[in-house]
């Protein structure tokens, strides 16, 4: 059986399940559409918004974070990552070097893999994939925690680059 877990992802959209029913002589039954959320979009809980909203108004998000440098999955560095109104910067801690530095566009992207996990992958308007981890970030530390960071980063983002590139079609309209 697959367990289905709500991600930054599914914020904004409706979830359903299509299933065949089945009774104890394996009869099938007709195709049943059951909706998650009383048929409503999926939405942030209050606390998670409220921090949405907060890092949004003060224009400015840092984020601690690993960041996968090299092919090698024991090569997670210690970094920042810096979310601004017009771009993005991503630091890694110990070297107080700048990996990118760049305003968003239309094409970055930010992908969480499916199941219960604390990594997303940012794929850069050049098209470069940084996989990101919040394992052992938070205080106090555990993967509930770690999740939620990962989605609060996520979703902050999304905010600021949706801001960025409709302030962008704006000023040329």
């Amino acid at each position: 059986m697959y367990d289905y877990v709500v991600t930054a992802d599914d914020v904004g959209t409706l979830l359903a399940v299509d299933c065949t029913p089945m009774d104890d002589s394996g009869r099938q039954g007709d195709l049943v559409r059951e909706f998650a959320n009383n048929e409503n979009k999926i939405t942030c809980d209050q606390e998670m918004q409220n921090d949405i909203n907060i890092c949004i108004s003060r224009g400015r998000a840092d984020f601690d974070v690993y960041v996968l440098q090299g092919y090698s999955p024991e090569e997670w560095e210690h970094a920042t990552l810096v979310l601004r109104r017009t771009g993005y910067q991503i630091n890694i801690s110990h070297k107080d070097e700048v990996v990118i530095d760049e305003k968003y566009s239309p094409n970055l992207q930010t992908k969480i893999p499916n199941g219960r996990t604390t990594q997303f992958v940012l794929v850069s308007s050049g098209g470069v994939n940084l996989p990101f981890n919040t394992q052992g970030i938070t205080e106090p530390n555990n993967e509930d925690n770690d999740v939620r960071l990962r989605d609060l980063i996520v979703l902050v983002m999304r905010t600021f680059q949706n801001k960025a590139l409709d302030a962008k079609r704006k000023g040329k309209a």
